[in-house]
Protein backbone atom coordinates (compact mmCIF):
# COMPACT_ATOMS: atom_id res chain seq x y z
CA UNK A 1 0.00 0.00 0.00
CA UNK A 2 1.52 3.38 -0.93
CA UNK A 3 2.23 5.73 1.93
CA UNK A 4 -0.19 8.64 1.94
CA UNK A 5 1.36 11.67 3.65
CA UNK A 6 -2.10 12.76 4.78
CA UNK A 7 -2.59 9.54 6.74
CA UNK A 8 -0.42 8.30 9.61
CA UNK A 9 3.37 8.59 9.69
CA UNK A 10 5.16 10.89 7.28
CA UNK A 11 6.49 9.22 4.15
CA UNK A 12 10.02 10.08 5.28
CA UNK A 13 9.65 7.89 8.40
CA UNK A 14 8.17 4.95 6.56
CA UNK A 15 10.77 5.01 3.80
CA UNK A 16 14.09 4.90 5.67
CA UNK A 17 16.38 2.05 4.60
CA UNK A 18 19.19 0.26 6.47
CA UNK A 19 22.54 0.08 4.64
CA UNK A 20 24.60 -2.92 5.80
CA UNK A 21 28.33 -2.61 5.03
CA UNK A 22 30.58 -5.65 5.35
CA UNK A 23 33.39 -7.00 3.18
CA UNK A 24 32.16 -10.51 4.02
CA UNK A 25 29.39 -10.72 1.41
CA UNK A 26 27.69 -13.69 3.06
CA UNK A 27 27.54 -12.03 6.48
CA UNK A 28 26.40 -8.72 4.99
CA UNK A 29 23.56 -10.44 3.15
CA UNK A 30 22.59 -12.49 6.23
CA UNK A 31 22.35 -9.32 8.32
CA UNK A 32 20.30 -7.54 5.65
CA UNK A 33 18.02 -10.58 5.29
CA UNK A 34 17.54 -10.74 9.06
CA UNK A 35 16.64 -7.05 9.21
CA UNK A 36 14.22 -7.53 6.30
CA UNK A 37 12.54 -10.46 8.06
CA UNK A 38 12.14 -8.21 11.10
CA UNK A 39 10.34 -5.59 9.02
CA UNK A 40 13.10 -3.25 7.87
CA UNK A 41 14.12 -2.47 4.30
CA UNK A 42 17.84 -3.25 3.98
CA UNK A 43 20.49 -3.16 1.27
CA UNK A 44 24.12 -4.29 1.26
CA UNK A 45 27.44 -2.70 0.30
CA UNK A 46 30.69 -4.67 0.32
CA UNK A 47 33.01 -1.75 1.14
CA UNK A 48 33.05 1.67 2.77
CA UNK A 49 33.71 3.20 -0.65
CA UNK A 50 30.63 1.54 -2.15
CA UNK A 51 28.56 2.54 0.90
CA UNK A 52 29.61 6.18 0.57
CA UNK A 53 28.59 6.16 -3.09
CA UNK A 54 25.17 4.76 -2.14
CA UNK A 55 24.81 7.47 0.50
CA UNK A 56 25.58 10.10 -2.15
CA UNK A 57 23.03 8.65 -4.59
CA UNK A 58 20.14 8.01 -2.18
CA UNK A 59 18.47 10.11 0.48
CA UNK A 60 16.45 7.28 2.07
CA UNK A 61 19.28 5.67 4.07
CA UNK A 62 18.47 6.13 7.76
CA UNK A 63 20.99 3.79 9.37
CA UNK A 64 24.39 2.53 8.30
CA UNK A 65 25.36 -0.77 9.94
CA UNK A 66 29.06 -1.15 9.23
CA UNK A 67 31.81 -3.56 10.09
CA UNK A 68 34.79 -1.67 11.48
CA UNK A 69 37.56 -3.79 9.98
CA UNK A 70 37.46 -3.84 6.17
CA UNK A 71 40.14 -3.53 3.51
CA UNK A 72 40.71 0.00 2.30
CA UNK A 73 38.59 2.57 4.08
CA UNK A 74 37.22 1.10 7.32
CA UNK A 75 33.95 1.47 9.21
CA UNK A 76 35.31 4.19 11.49
CA UNK A 77 36.29 6.29 8.46
CA UNK A 78 32.83 5.74 6.99
CA UNK A 79 31.15 6.68 10.29
CA UNK A 80 33.13 9.92 10.39
CA UNK A 81 31.97 10.80 6.86
CA UNK A 82 28.35 9.99 7.68
CA UNK A 83 28.41 12.14 10.83
CA UNK A 84 30.39 15.04 9.39
CA UNK A 85 29.16 15.30 5.81
CA UNK A 86 25.46 14.42 5.71
CA UNK A 87 23.18 17.38 6.41
CA UNK A 88 20.12 17.11 8.67
CA UNK A 89 17.74 16.42 5.77
CA UNK A 90 19.78 13.29 4.86
CA UNK A 91 20.89 12.38 8.39
CA UNK A 92 21.78 8.75 9.03
CA UNK A 93 22.77 7.09 12.29
CA UNK A 94 25.63 4.62 12.49
CA UNK A 95 25.78 1.21 14.14
CA UNK A 96 29.31 -0.21 14.15
CA UNK A 97 29.97 -3.94 14.39
CA UNK A 98 33.21 -5.86 14.79
CA UNK A 99 34.56 -9.29 15.56
CA UNK A 100 37.85 -7.83 16.76
CA UNK A 101 36.65 -5.36 19.37
CA UNK A 102 39.19 -3.28 21.22
CA UNK A 103 38.70 -0.64 23.86
CA UNK A 104 40.13 1.84 21.36
CA UNK A 105 37.52 0.89 18.75
CA UNK A 106 34.69 1.33 21.25
CA UNK A 107 36.08 4.70 22.34
CA UNK A 108 36.52 5.82 18.72
CA UNK A 109 32.96 4.77 17.88
CA UNK A 110 31.66 6.81 20.79
CA UNK A 111 33.74 9.86 19.84
CA UNK A 112 32.48 9.66 16.26
CA UNK A 113 28.86 9.66 17.39
CA UNK A 114 27.96 6.07 16.52
CA UNK A 115 24.52 5.20 17.87
CA UNK A 116 25.61 1.68 18.85
CA UNK A 117 28.69 -0.56 18.93
CA UNK A 118 28.09 -4.32 18.72
CA UNK A 119 30.65 -7.07 19.12
CA UNK A 120 30.37 -10.18 16.94
CA UNK A 121 28.87 -12.61 17.51
CA UNK A 122 25.60 -10.91 18.42
CA UNK A 123 21.98 -11.95 18.27
CA UNK A 124 19.67 -10.68 15.55
CA UNK A 125 17.49 -9.20 18.27
CA UNK A 126 20.42 -7.10 19.50
CA UNK A 127 21.00 -5.78 15.97
CA UNK A 128 17.31 -5.03 15.45
CA UNK A 129 17.15 -3.17 18.76
CA UNK A 130 20.25 -1.13 17.89
CA UNK A 131 18.90 -0.35 14.41
CA UNK A 132 15.51 0.75 15.74
CA UNK A 133 17.13 3.12 18.26
CA UNK A 134 19.40 4.46 15.51
CA UNK A 135 16.45 4.93 13.14
CA UNK A 136 14.63 7.00 15.74
CA UNK A 137 17.69 9.23 16.18
CA UNK A 138 17.98 9.71 12.42
CA UNK A 139 14.26 10.54 12.17
CA UNK A 140 14.55 13.08 14.98
CA UNK A 141 17.50 14.77 13.32
CA UNK A 142 15.76 14.79 9.94
CA UNK A 143 12.66 16.37 11.47
CA UNK A 144 14.70 18.97 13.37
CA UNK A 145 13.52 17.73 16.75
CA UNK A 146 15.04 19.45 19.79
CA UNK A 147 17.99 17.53 21.21
CA UNK A 148 18.58 15.70 17.94
CA UNK A 149 21.71 17.55 16.93
CA UNK A 150 23.95 14.49 17.16
CA UNK A 151 23.70 11.11 15.50
CA UNK A 152 24.80 9.05 18.46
Amino acid sequence: MPNNPDMGAPAQQAALVILVVDDDRVLGQLLADGLTIMGHAAIVAKSAKEAWQILQDRDDIGVVVSDIRMPGSNGLDLALKVVARLDDARAASVVLITGHATTEDAAAATRLGAAEFLRKPFRLGDLVSAVEKALEKARQRRSGAPGAATLG
